[in-house]
Parts: structure tokens; C-alpha cells; sequence
């Protein structure tokens, strides 16, 4: 199923932009519609994903990267550990890099309208594997990404290389640990034969704490 910003995504784009229920005049509401076609039309999604045994209830040594007491409790009782990526493609930085010339205000809008087009692509895809999942009568946890608890930011490029993701979906990693594109994400899912109790995150726990930009306007993620 192709993912497309539509109408319903207006609030979380104006959330990204830091609105706090200020009036939406049309000739906004337009900048943003206009914005959000522009992202439509040049993002060419893309997902991997593969699926590792767990070792009598320990992460793989092949997944030596994922550290850290929080995604350890992030897949207590699973069986198996899936690594997912996706990315909305290098034409969607192309576009809003030629926007930061002529229009600094679309270029911002349009990289929120991104923001929740990446997370629209990985909530289709991880309803996509939960799908498949459930038919075998097993059960899929929440996404936990790398900068998430106390999993370290800095893993994104052994993450990327154990998906293969440069050759497989066009993901890189430069030296300084960005992915390129950077519309992109990671993230880890456990399997579980009996559903698995939901561990609520606090914005203390999250190694982004300090860069937030939704912490910084008072209000967490997740929210």
C-alpha cells in the first residue's frame, strides 16, 4: 500500500513545527497542503527488514551492537528479534534542499511533512509484519530505536550493515553517524509467542533528551 501525507496528518506536521493550538489560517493551512504534496511527490519509500534467533533469551552475537539495559527489557520473554530500516529516498532531501534557497518557511514545513511521512511508512510496514506475524499466532512488541533509552545513537551503522541496507535500500551512514538520506529510520522489534507487556518510555530515560524538540516546547513524543 502506497503511504501519502493526507489532510488527517495536518495536526502532527504543525506539532513538528512547534504549533501550540494557535489559529490555522487558510493561507497557512494552504503553505502546508502545498508542502505536503511536494514531500508526496518526491519521496520514494523503501523498508528491510530481517529476523534473528535469540540465543536462550540473549540478543545474537551477529547484533553485538544493540547495548544496553533498556532493549534488553524491551525484549524480555521474545524469541526472536527483528531489525527493520526505512527511508523516504534521496529525491525528498534534493527538493527541500533547492526549497532552503527560495523559501526558508516551505523548506521547514517540509521537513516536518517528512518527519511524519517517515513515521507513517514504518507504522505501514510494522503493521505489514504484525500481520504476517499473528497468522503464526505470535506476537510483535513496539519499535525501539537506536537513541531510544539508553541503545546508543552512535550504533546506526553497524545497524545499517547488518541489513545491508546501502545496497538494499540506498541507507548510508556517514563518518559522523547520520543517516543519509535523512528521512530515515532504524529500529528493533521483538517476536514473542504470548503478547508482551508495552514498556512506557519517559522523556529521562531517552538519550535525546537534551536536543528534543518536542521537550523543549513542554510536551514529550509521544503525546
Amino acid at each position: 500500500m502506497e503511504v501519502k501525507l493526507t489532510q488527517e496528518d495536518i495536526p502532527e506536521i504543525l506539532r513538528y513545527l512547534a504549533y501550540k493550538d494557535q489559529y490555522l489560517d487558510e493561507e497557512l493551512k494552504k503553505q502546508v497542503l502545498d508542502c505536503m504534496e511536494k514531500v508526496n511527490k518526491a519521496a520514494e519509500p523503501k523498508e528491510i527488514y530481517k529476523v534473528f534467533k535469540m540465543e536462550k533469551g540473549n540478543i545474537p552475537k551477529e547484533l553485538y551492537f544493540l547495548t544496553g539495559e533498556e532493549i534488553k527489557k524491551h525484549l524480555n520473554g521474545c524469541n526472536e528479534i527483528i531489525i527493520m530500516a526505512a527511508t523516504l529516498g534521496v529525491k525528498v532531501e534534493k527538493v527541500m534542499m533547492r526549497e532552503q534557497i527560495k523559501n526558508m518557511s516551505n523548506a521547514l514545513i517540509m521537513d516536518s511533512c517528512a518527519s511524519v511521512l517517515i513515521e507513517a511508512v514504518c507504522d505501514t510496514f510494522e503493521s505489514k509484519i504484525r500481520k504476517n506475524i499473528s497468522k503464526e499466532s505470535k506476537f510483535l512488541t513496539t519499535r525501539f530505536s537506536p537513541g531510544y533509552g539508553d541503545l546508543p545513537i552512535e550504533i546506526q551503522k553497524e545497524f545499517c550493515n547488518a541489513l545491508n541496507a546501502t545496497k538494499t535500500i540506498g541507507l548510508t551512514v556517514s563518518e559522523s553517524g547520520i543517516m543519509i538520506p535523512r528521512k530515515s529510520v532504524t529500529a528493533v522489534l521483538g517476536i514473542s509467542d504470548y503478547p508482551v507487556k508495552k514498556n512506557k518510555r519517559t522523556c529521562n530515560e531517552c538519550n535525546l533528551k537534551g536536543s528534543c524538540r518536542f521537550r523543549k516546547n513542554g510536551v514529550g513524543c509521544s503525546e
